[in-house]
């Protein structure tokens, strides 16, 4: 509509104009010129004016329009418009007093852990709910405070209404509150799905896919780990190198299947045998190398014997119902300060393996004595 008007005044100027210019043609004497040009110096600065106020309108109109950043500084949230807005946003939100206490509770809150608003919000005792393990759920509260309540991925984990444990990344501040009474506020993830999956990479990257036991980089890193920590406390360290007896003959004679179900039962029989604290892992092929933390050389033979006799005693059942019986051979090393490197004390625990191979096999040596 303004246009069209601004049109339309145009339009009026320039018709006086023309002919206002027209008259100057028009023998009426010098004093109809002079009134002529005056009329058209008159509708030029007319003109001019017109242009300079509707200029200076448009450029005002949008500044007046415009919301100064500092202007919303000191202007509060509605409270109805922000509970509706992190009432239903998809992420988890909550809020909480200076005390622990639950002060919000949102949809999504709800229907990840199961608990209603009603259940948490007010309730003094939500973290129990939780975390019912009280050492977990001190930890927990101890980290809160060290953050002082300002954190980004915090992972925590959740147990849930049905009984699912739930792994939660928590990002909260505890600046100026929105809300008056909110002492920290944030969002929270769900990541269990992610975290399973960087498990089952991680099992990938360190488990022998056919035994089920650590692979060798794992049991080598293991070791490593071990060996200095021997070396800081002067702690006892033992290593065992094991190996199947005639384990060719299986392949050859009964084929690569039967090879691997005996792979599979061997190493099921070590693994029961040896205790929580120790570690065992598919060196190759058919050897096995166990680690023993804080233990003697006495103390793992009397383990390994136990472990040696077990499975010369067992029958290996193929798919084809054939029962086979083997035996292995075990070579037994422990670490002395005299040890700079892995490879050392591994070679001192295959030396061993060799001439319990040589010997007769179904049997245990360790470096430097025969058993």
């Amino acid at each position: 509509m303004l246009k069209m008007f601004k049109r339309s005044i145009v339009f009026v100027i320039f018709l006086i104009l023309g002919s206002q210019c027209l008259l100057l043609f028009l023998p009426d004497g010098i004093w109809g010129t002079f009134l002529t040009l005056a009329a058209i110096c008159f509708t030029l600065v007319l003109a001019g004016l017109l242009f300079l106020c509707f200029g200076y309108r448009e450029r005002v109109r949008p500044e007046r329009n415009k919301v100064s950043p500092d202007s919303m500084k000191d202007k509060e949230i509605p409270w109805p418009v922000f509970r509706k807005v992190v009432e239903n946003m998809p992420i988890m939100f909550d809020a909480v007093d200076e005390n622990g206490v639950v002060l919000f509770w949102n949809k999504e809150c709800e229907r990840i852990t199961g608990y209603t608003s009603e259940e948490i919000v007010g309730n003094s005792n939500a973290l129990e709910l939780f975390y019912p393990d009280p050492v977990q759920r001190a930890r927990n509260v101890e980290e809160f405070l060290e953050f002082n309540g300002s954190y980004r991925d915090w992972e925590v984990d959740l147990l849930c209404k049905n009984g699912e444990t739930r792994t939660i990344s928590w990002s909260n501040t505890s600046g100026s509150a929105p809300i008056p009474g909110w002492y920290t506020w944030g969002i929270g993830t769900d990541v269990t799905q992610r975290k399973k999956a960087e498990q089952l990479l991680t099992e990938l990257a360190t488990v022998d896919e056919l035994t089920g036991l650590i692979n060798r980089r794992k049991i080598m890193e293991i070791l490593e780990k071990e060996i200095d920590s021997a070396a800081r406390s002067n702690d006892p360290l033992t290593l065992c190198l094991v190996d199947i007896d005639h384990f060719k003959a299986v392949n050859d004679v009964h084929g690569h299947n039967a090879g691997d179900i005996v792979l599979e039962s061997m190493a099921d029989a070590i693994r029961k045998g040896i205790r929580k604290t120790d570690s065992v892992g598919r060196y190759g092929g058919e050897e096995f190398c166990i680690v023993f933390p804080h233990t003697g050389m006495s103390q793992a033979r009397s383990i390994l014997e136990r472990v040696r006799r077990t499975i010369s005693s067992m029958g290996f059942f193929l798919d084809s119902g054939t029962e086979i019986s083997l035996t292995i051979s075990l070579g037994l090393a422990q670490y002395h300060p005299g040890i700079s490197e892995t490879r050392q004390l591994i070679n001192n625990a295959d030396t061993a393996l060799y001439r319990a191979k040589q010997s007769g096999r179904n049997r245990l040596c360790s470096s430097g004595q025969d058993l």
